[in-house]
């Protein structure tokens, strides 16, 4: 009876070792997925022999909503609800939250919120994620974000331009993979250059676990009240993400950013650290 016993458990744990990803997104027309994704920043700057910190937060809420599905492709509209961000730093203290409209003083910060929400990108992706079609073409309007919540956007890569996978898709290879698999993944443009190692830690029946691990290179320009700034950066992530098997959506991810720059202002050179921590959620409505 033991040995009867023993022969079901072996082949249950060689069905689990077995179990592996593929690259493919199953998506339903209709299907409507909410995003929150929270990103705090801490920049550090010398100035004039003094260290000014700057500490500047925000959340984004978003709606992803399935318009169309071929199994092929799908059509995706995101739009932007609710935005709510806060900054301190150089003798200011500012918050803002779109849902509220708290009558704060009408500044770069606020406005750039207030223009996010309800924005709907529509795009098209692909049976693996790629993007194929898109409203965000990455235009001087996109390549010059404003305020703080552009240099944090620009340093992650936010867009959905065409030919990259969609920031809601896990980025698996081509080929399967199962637990201790890894690969590498990098993305080149006018952001900077992203470089991700990603390894495979759990697969459950319906859910896995990837670690991350990145470097960064960026050098380009933002703009912060008004003011045109050269920036130019080096840094490393870390972090791990957790998977719908099914869908091929990205449910949680968190991730920490850790780089060194200058930044060139009014014809100074100031140096700065940047330490960036970002915790996303996805949601089926």
């Amino acid at each position: 009876m033991k040995k009867l016993l023993f022969v079901p458990l072996i082949l249950g744990v060689l069905v689990v070792n077995a179990q592996s990803l593929s690259r493919k997104v199953v998506l339903k027309q209709g299907q409507q997925v909410e995003r929150v994704a929270a990103i705090k920043m801490k920049i550090g700057m010398e100035m004039m022999g003094q260290t000014i910190d700057i500490n500047n937060d925000n959340t984004v809420t978003s709606l992803v909503e399935v318009k169309n599905a071929t199994g092929s492709a799908y059509e995706l509209a995101t739009t932007v609800k609710r935005v709510v961000t806060s900054m301190n730093g150089m003798g200011q203290n500012m918050s803002y939250d779109t849902d509220k409209k708290d009558g704060a003083a009408s500044n770069e910060m606020t406005k750039k919120a207030d223009e996010l929400v309800g924005k709907t990108n529509n795009l098209t992706i692909d049976s693996k994620g790629v993007i194929t079609k898109s409203d965000d073409t990455g235009g001087d309007d996109k390549e010059n974000a404003g305020g703080f919540m552009g240099i944090s956007g620009g340093v992650l890569n936010a867009g959905q331009k065409v030919g990259v996978t969609f920031d809601l898709v896990a980025k698996l290879p081509d080929n399967p993979v199962k637990v201790g698999d890894s690969w590498n993944d990098s993305t080149i443009s006018k952001e900077g250059k992203f470089y991700t190692r990603y390894k495979v830690v759990e697969i459950k029946s319906d859910e896995a676990i990837i670690d991350m691990e990145g470097t960064l290179t960026q050098a380009g320009q933002v703009e912060n009240n008004g003011m045109t700034i050269d920036m130019n950066l080096a840094g490393n992530s870390k972090g791990q993400l957790s998977m719908d098997v099914t869908s091929g959506l990205v449910k949680k991810m968190a991730m920490a950013m850790d780089a060194t720059g200058t930044m060139e202002v009014a014809g100074q050179s100031i140096p700065f650290t940047m330490k960036i921590n970002v915790d996303q959620g996805a949601t089926k409505k």
